[in-house]
């Protein structure tokens, strides 16, 4: 039991997951900006634009549900590794780094409030850009030694069980893998995190990837029931601590599309 509990608490602080469980039952100060809703029905929920250039985005929280942005120093700030860029006229987040800090961007408050309307069965499709640039080497998401990614988005559905523990987050990670191939799945957390790789290697390095999931359809298939109508939070991490590897990747344009 005792190695069995060791093995959990290390996936624990690895993916940094649990650090939701507590950002939600603190006081996150909800002061957000309204998400954009555009004629076609997409809830455009980040795409950076209204962030200011050079400082981590104003809308997304830390493991202990504080902005970093307005809540930290500067000093503390850089610790993050995230930081918006711009090119030409567009905004995006990059990543540059080796050690991780998640960012975390609520769909709900600290009353558990829908508070962007967001119903998945009306807009199933989660959409979202990135651009790798430098891969963690040998970097294995299913493995808990070379658990590193050159980017990662996890949508949190809800709270989990598991025997050890109370609760932990129960979610889907969609990720771009050093090594895995593109359509291998996995599950973390004894079920409660199924991983999903969506894309492989370096073969699109450099270039921005438009990638889009059925989150309904995923839940179901990789949970076996049907997913709330609303997730609790969309969560980014890039990192290669595990592996030792500098790693860089840009993020972009974050939203829930209907279905065509």
């Amino acid at each position: 039991m005792f190695n069995r509990y060791f093995i959990v608490k290390i996936i624990y602080r690895r993916i940094l997951l649990l650090c939701l469980f507590i950002t939600l039952f603190h006081s996150l100060g909800f002061g957000q900006s309204d998400v954009k809703r555009l004629d076609n029905g997409s809830i455009l929920l980040e795409d950076f634009e209204d962030n200011w250039v050079g400082n981590l985005p104003g809308d997304w929280y830390d493991r202990d549900g504080n902005k970093p942005l307005y809540k930290h120093s500067i000093e503390e700030q850089k610790t993050y590794k995230y930081q918006v860029k711009k090119e030409g006229s567009n905004n995006f987040l990059r990543y540059e780094g080796t050690r991780a800090k998640h960012m975390s961007f609520p769909l709900i408050n600290e009353d558990k409030e829908n508070i962007y309307d967001i119903n998945l069965y009306e807009t199933p499709i989660l959409s979202w850009k990135v651009r790798a640039h430098k891969l963690p080497e040998g970097a294995n998401e299913k493995s808990s030694d070379r658990n590193d990614s050159v980017a990662s988005i996890y949508v949190v559905f809800g709270m989990g069980r598991v025997a050890l523990v109370k609760k932990v987050p129960k979610s889907i990670r969609y990720t771009w893998s050093t090594t895995l191939p593109e359509g291998e799945t996995g599950s973390k957390l004894f079920g409660n995190q199924q991983i999903i790789v969506v894309n492989s290697g370096e073969q699109d390095r450099g270039k921005w990837i438009t990638f889009e999931r059925n989150l309904v359809e995923d839940y179901r298939r990789m949970f076996g029931d049907d997913p709330p109508k609303n997730p609790i939070a969309i969560l980014i991490l890039s990192d290669g601590d595990s592996t030792n590897s500098y790693v860089k990747a840009d993020y972009d344009d974050i939203m829930l599309k209907p279905e065509k």
